[in-house]
């Protein structure tokens, strides 16, 4: 099997209204932002990124309660938005706050 999996420290910048999948699954889409240095051929490189994201299930819970502006290490995996839009969506599988 191949690994999918992205982790990133990011800020919820936005966050849209709980919704349901057509199965009776909660979802709540939000938009993530990302200010740092990463090191590229050793060399520093500054990266400022916003990345969209989906929570889907148990976990939008943690994502709904979440202030706007607050930092977390969001884990997960990237997959495309539909099969027509091949735009990368950052699927959330877990959040751990950071105080």
């Amino acid at each position: 099997m191949a690994l999918n999996q992205f982790t990133l420290t990011a800020a919820l910048v936005s966050k849209d209204a709980i919704r349901f999948t057509p199965a009776g699954l909660p979802v709540v889409y939000c938009q993530l932002d990302y200010v740092g240095e990463v090191m590229e051929v050793e060399r520093p490189r500054k990266i400022q990124m916003s990345v969209e994201a989906i929570a889907i299930g148990p976990v939008h819970q943690v994502l709904a309660q979440m202030d706007l502006g607050a930092q977390a290490v969001f884990t997960g995996f990237m997959a495309p938005k539909t099969i027509r839009n091949q735009r990368l969506v950052f699927h959330i599988n877990h959040i751990q706050l950071q105080s």
